[in-house]
């Protein structure tokens, strides 16, 4: 909801908001600009302060401050009005202000003193403040801080709660008109309560002030830092909460004015106290702002209360317009009915720009195009922004205008900062929760938690076409998926985990654009005309002079999710597949630019990529002449570990053999290499002469999306083979000297499917789909699978409730990634510290951890239960695995039995069955 109402008078707390903090040289400079700017006395202002008036005088004297037109003070509790302003102008005077000069100015208000007598009525305020100076732990402050409607005590800041609660007692024991307001001093630390009339406030005084002044709460530009503004910062003022406010307080700002729904009255700033007072006051247009506006490389961004930047590339064009909308519903091609029109500027690289007033938050827009010049076909007239922060309504509507304030609370609690702490869980937010939105996914981030994750990645979510989607087929690459929810939603999301010490990495995919939705083409070269994928038309990275702006498009995309919504890392999709011919491939100057990003903003970034074989210069350092990615995918181990136990199915176009391509991943990390511009093949090393890479910054996992996605019913690991499959192979993948990687259900031996979804609305397109799937994956028979556009695809693919899965299982899996934590963080899991130790005849696959006398031993036997699959002897004895593991005396100590319980593992014989895994330890 937006007003129409322009803001015009300015009121502000003082300490901690107007008044410059200690050591910030940008706030002194503002509070230079904002004298000048309110010198000619055009603009009213009130200074709106818990001080007393002569305190109030000296912040003005001592700290430069302009004199204002009124001072609301004493909490509230004191308005006083600048009866000289007529004999000496506001801030100008030849003589600097004293405390008496001051004091002959301001004239205490009549009016307001008789409003508050009418609150408190007959009471005998001197008894009243005798007897709760009486009360445990209170002492009576000075009495120039004293007031006939204020009544203010000292307590300990630690006993403030207790010292409230007893004075609220007091008072509802005697029936007295009187409230309570309850701080700690910023400066030194004391708890104030300050006692008075029953709900007067600063807001109260506020409220009275702009009322006698015939002012709208509109006009009214409030800006606070604290608990004792909050009052005011809701009551529907324009708002302006100051950077070095708690992030609790601008939550709870935020959160007001998002229940009011107004989309226009709140300004969250960066910059701290008079700094951040500036940047308010030029947002609301209150004061100018000084140099002129900035635009976004790409896409609409609000640069004021009513006004948006727009950036748009579009090089085949010579002229460019916006067409703005009213309302909230736009659909289809709706030019001729635009409210109004506004032309674009061109630059001389192709981008058109403007910044447009009366353009608030929630305008829907559309890109019209000027075909007259070009060969381009003349339908449609107009077209969604191609950098859309977010389509409503879906790929072929109107774009919305959407802000990009959001108070981030938790961004400073504990995270991993080890490649080695990580435990991921990807997941896919449409089949997360029954709801299937950033919102309903915060309740269950507890459940990650108590099960040891750290990261969790989402499936991409990038807007595409229809109601639901796997991800990849998106076209718009800067707005959030808006079936998930809104970009605020997300932003709330990464915050609650953040809250909870979890990482959130994204799944971004620059290989490709999706087929509907996708007008790239019609501004321009975005698209490549030699390169191409099997899923969409690959972005042009190598071909003319457009190509330097798509791999612009491409790394500002990376950042802008980094920066607008907080996320600390990105796993880049199929990277092997960003085609590029030029001398530096794109990969590298992505990994390039965004490491740069994270330095120059002192932020942490995770890059991880897909190559699905390995690939030893995507982690190497830059400066190596490597991409400078922290991790990569290592398929090898999820295809190489079904091999073993699931033969007949091949869910990827690699060839793996059973039980001796396990082994080679395990002793050499891989199995296939490669890079983005060579060939990616088998590497032919015997396990005798494998030197191991250092697999601490491959991802390994025994099913993701693709893995599940590509069996033609979408089975998981466990259904395929069996549950203690899952339980012993689960055992290898987190005990590996890698990142293990779970995917969502998996920990609940979840029984619903995952299979592939989308949901397109062009008949073709859904066809071929269909067509392509099986095109891509012959080996399967698709004659039995629910169609990928078919809605129970999506509908089925939901995980459940905790409950409904194997509890069994999820407890597996806690008690075996807190053994990982364990050993991790003693430093015993490492690559240097493990010897891989495999015998394929018999199925057998050891991870040996060795340092000084602490020894850790995972032991797992792996094999497909039928008579035809090897190993087919009995289970292996203690004395056996002692033999192949180079023990000479007994194991150490059982720890772990993935067939036993906790009661079972200290008494029974150690026999090493198929599809089991037991863990020892002698630390």
């Amino acid at each position: 909801m937006n007003s129409q109402t322009r803001p015009r008078v300015f009121a502000t707390d003082l300490d901690g908001t107007f008044i410059p903090l200690s050591g910030d040289e940008a706030s002194v400079e503002a509070l230079e600009q904002i004298r000048g700017q309110l010198a000619g006395g055009a603009i009213p202002f009130a200074y709106v302060s818990g001080r007393h008036l002569e305190f109030i005088f000296e912040a003005i004297i001592d700290d430069g401050l302009p004199v204002p037109d009124w001072i609301l003070c004493d909490v509230g509790t004191s308005v006083y009005r600048n009866v000289g302003k007529e004999s000496t102008s506001k801030g100008t005077s030849k003589n600097a202000p004293t405390q008496e000069t001051l004091a002959e100015q301001f004239q205490r208000s009549g009016d307001y003193d008789a409003r508050l007598d009418r609150i408190i009525g007959d009471t005998d305020v001197e008894n009243v403040r005798s007897e709760l100076a009486l009360l445990p732990k209170f002492r009576l402050q000075e009495s120039f801080k004293q007031g006939r409607h204020k009544l203010s005590y000292y307590v300990p800041s630690e006993s403030l709660d207790e010292c409230h609660r007893a004075a609220q007692a007091y008072l509802d024991e005697n029936s007295l008109p009187y409230g309570i307001i309850s701080s700690v001093d910023p400066f030194n630390g004391d708890g104030l309560i300050d006692v008075l009339p029953k709900e007067v406030s600063k807001a109260f005084a506020l409220d009275w002030w702009c009322e006698s002044q015939d002012y709208q709460r509109e006009e009214i530009v409030f800006c606070g830092d604290s608990g004792n503004d909050y009052a005011a910062l809701v009551a529907g003022y324009r708002a302006v909460v100051v950077g070095n406010a708690g992030r609790n307080l601008a939550a709870r700002v935020q959160d007001a004015h998002r229940s009011q729904k107004w989309d226009d009255r709140l300004y969250l700033a960066s910059r701290r106290s008079t700094a951040a007072v500036l940047d308010g006051l030029r947002w609301f247009g209150v004061l100018e702002s000084g140099h002129e506006s900035t635009h976004p490389r790409w896409g609409v961004v609000p640069s004021g209360y009513r006004s948006a930047a727009f950036s748009v590339y579009a090089p085949a064009h010579e002229k460019l317009a916006v067409d703005l909308f009213e309302g909230e519903s736009v659909t289809g091609d709706e030019s001729a009915n635009a409210a109004r029109t506004v032309e674009l500027n061109r630059n001389s690289d192709g981008f058109f720009t403007a910044d447009i007033g009366d353009c608030p938050i929630g305008t829907r827009y559309r890109i019209r195009v000027d075909r007259s010049p070009t060969s381009l076909p003349p339908e449609p007239p107009s077209i969604p922004d191609p950098a859309s922060r977010f389509q409503p309504d879906g790929v072929n509507e109107a774009s919305m205008v959407v802000g990009n304030q959001f108070a981030w609370q938790h961004d400073d609690q504990p995270r991993p900062v080890r490649v080695e702490e990580l435990v991921i869980y990807e997941l896919h937010l449409g089949a997360f929760t029954d709801e299937g939105t950033f919102l309903s996914a915060i309740d269950r981030l507890d459940e990650l938690v108590d099960l040891g994750i750290t990261a969790v990645e989402l499936m991409p979510i990038a807007q595409c076409p229809g109601r639901w989607n796997w991800g990849y087929d998106a076209t718009y690459w800067f707005a959030p998926m808006s079936s998930l929810g809104t970009p605020d939603d997300l932003r709330r999301f990464v915050d609650a985990a953040h809250a909870r010490g979890l990482h959130v990495f994204l799944d971004v995919v620059y290989n490709h654009l999706g087929p509907e939705g996708n007008y790239l083409s019609l501004l321009g070269n975005y698209l490549s005309s030699k390169h191409g994928t099997p899923w969409g038309a690959s972005p042009n990275f190598d071909e003319g002079p457009e190509a330097e702006a798509v791999r612009r498009f491409v790394i500002d995309n990376a950042i802008y999710w980094l920066e607008e919504f907080h996320l600390d890392g990105l796993r880049v999709d199929a990277i092997h597949c960003m085609k590029d011919d030029s001398d530096e491939h794109i990969t590298r100057q992505f990994g390039r630019e965004v490491r740069q990003w994270s330095q120059a903003n002192d932020r942490k970034v995770w890059l991880i990529a897909e190559t699905n074989v390995y690939d030893a210069s995507m982690t190497a350092p830059l400066e190596q002449g490597g991409c400078g990615f922290d991790a990569q995918w290592g398929d090898d181990f999820a295809h190489a570990l079904l091999a073993c136990v699931r033969g007949r199915d091949q869910l990827t176009v690699r060839r793996y053999q059973p039980h001796i391509d396990l082994a080679r991943a395990l002793h050499r990390g891989f199995v296939f290499q490669g890079d983005v511009r060579g060939d990616r093949g088998r590497e032919e090393v015997s396990v005798a002469t494998a030197e191991r890479v250092d697999t601490t910054s491959v991802v390994y996992c025994i099913q993701n999306h693709d893995f599940i996605g590509n069996h033609p019913l979408g089975k998981r690991f466990h259904q395929i083979t069996a549950p203690e499959t899952q339980a012993a192979a689960a055992s290898l993948l987190v005990m590996s000297p890698a990142i293990p990687m779970l995917f969502m259900g998996e920990e609940l031996a979840c029984e619903n499917p995952f299979a592939f979804f989308v949901d397109f609305g062009d008949e073709a397109l859904r066809q071929a789909v269909v067509q392509g799937r099986r095109r891509e994956y012959p080996q399967h028979d698709w004659s039995d699978g629910v169609l990928p556009t078919e809605e129970d695809a999506f509908r089925s693919a939901k995980i459940g409730p905790a409950a409904d899965g194997s509890s069994s299982m999820r407890d597996w899996y806690r008690k075996i990634i807190s053994l990982r934590k364990q050993h991790v963080q003693s430093g015993l899991i490492s690559v240097e510290n493990c010897v891989a130790i495999t015998d394929t005849d018999r199925g057998v696959y050891t991870l040996k951890f060795q340092r000084d006398e602490d020894l850790l031993i995972v032991a797992c036997r792996l094999a497909e239960q039928s008579e035809q699959s090897r190993p087919q002897d009995d289970a292996i004895s203690e004395q056996a695995l002692r033999e192949l593991l180079g023990v000479a005396e007994k194991l150490p100590p059982r720890i772990l039995d993935s067939r036993a319980d906790s009661n079972e593992q200290s008494h029974s014989l150690v026999n090493l069955q198929l599809n089991h895994a037991i863990v020892f330890a002698s630390c």
